[in-house]
């Protein structure tokens, strides 16, 4: 079944905030500062006893010298991190890159300890998308690696930098490179805060309205060994998907819709297009939110969600928070649009998501 599937368009709103026409600039919209507190320079210490990757190994002192042999290349050297979920490092590093190190440090003074990685389990072959209502997840590329790093209660909001190297079997280090972090508090842009319903959904230029089916064709291959092909095999129909900013950085969506699908088994039986019946389903998710006025990102870290489907219930507790998206935003007194663009097989693709008050 083909989700919209909005947030995380993995790796998930557009990129400026603005006032728009001379219209939507009636003096609706209130004027954003910086939030202060995130200017705060963090000890290099307190971060780095307050961060964790899965399998990594603490290690007292500085990490090991580089001796070159291999390189890698981030994905960039700054990002934004949040609270209790933390951040993720994206990077490109050859097959014979078994490890990374990972040190916190302050103005070129070093944490008294590291981390040491495996970069096993953090390999696109590795990893696999969580459905996550009406979000899109980029998809990683062959070579590519993506280290999630979560944050314990110490860490507050504010800015760090670390140093990251990759190493392998043979005792090849590469170079370090510095990648600076600030810290997101939850909320921000109070011209967000309100609740928003969908109106469409533009993905490289096609337009999908809220409660037009959405559907895919499919190929049977029959037990007799020919073949049909079935329009309309899959569809989907968005019914409703409020979106609810509080102004705490708490955020709410339940996206609402209704499926058809093929009965492929049936089908392949008797070589005709046989459907099931007409399904529901109804998805929750609640968490945080945060606003980056500087790059002009919104950020939604799920922390809870309910997927309801066709008489099931699943309730999904995510305790170091999941990034459900992080991108573009751009609001004005009426109109909130999301906007998200990545690489896909070397093709650039946009989504976009239009909601109104």
């Amino acid at each position: 079944m083909k989700k919209i599937n909005l947030f995380l368009l993995s790796t998930l709103f557009l990129g400026v905030i603005s006032c728009g026409s001379d219209d939507d600039a009636s003096g609706e919209l209130v004027s954003v500062d910086p939030n202060p507190v995130e200017d705060t320079i963090l000890d290099e210490n307190t971060v780095s006893q307050g961060i964790s990757v899965d399998g990594a190994t603490r290690v007292t002192g500085n990490a090991p010298t580089p001796t070159g042999g291999i390189t890698f290349t981030p994905s960039t050297t700054t990002q934004s991190a949040f609270l209790s979920n933390g951040f993720n490092i994206r990077l490109t590093a050859p097959d014979v890159a078994t490890g990374a190190y990972l040190q916190v440090v302050q103005d070129g003074t070093p944490a008294g300890d590291y981390l040491d990685i495996s970069l096993a389990a953090f390999r696109a072959s590795a990893l696999q998308n969580k459905k996550s209502g009406f979000m899109k997840n980029s998809k990683m590329m062959e070579n590519e690696v993506e280290i999630d790093v979560d944050f314990g209660e110490t860490v507050t909001p504010g800015k760090f930098c670390y140093l990251l190297c990759i190493y392998d079997e043979a005792g090849n280090i590469s170079e370090p490179v510095e990648i600076c972090v600030e810290v997101e508090a939850w909320g921000g842009n109070p011209n967000i805060v309100g609740t928003w319903n969908f109106v469409k959904s533009v993905e490289n230029g096609n337009t999908q309205l809220l409660g037009e089916e959405d559907c895919e064709d499919a190929t049977v291959f029959c037990n007799d060994q020919t073949e049909i092909t079935v329009e309309n095999a899959y569809c989907d129909t968005l019914l409703s998907l409020p979106v609810t900013f509080n102004a705490d950085g708490t955020y709410e969506y339940v996206e609402t819709s209704k499926y058809t699908e093929i009965n492929y088994g049936a089908s392949a039986e008797t070589c005709t297009a046989t459907f099931e019946a007409e399904k529901d389903e109804k998805y929750t998710s609640r968490g945080n939110w945060a606003y980056d006025e500087e790059e002009k990102k919104l950020t939604l870290v799920e922390f809870t969600y309910i997927d309801e489907y066709d008489g099931q219930v699943n309730n999904g507790v995510e305790e170091d928070g999941y990034l459900l998206f992080d991108g573009d935003a751009s609001v004005t007194a009426s109109t909130l649009v999301i906007k998200q663009t990545f690489d896909e097989d070397g093709i650039s693709e946009t989504f976009e998501i239009f909601f109104e008050k």
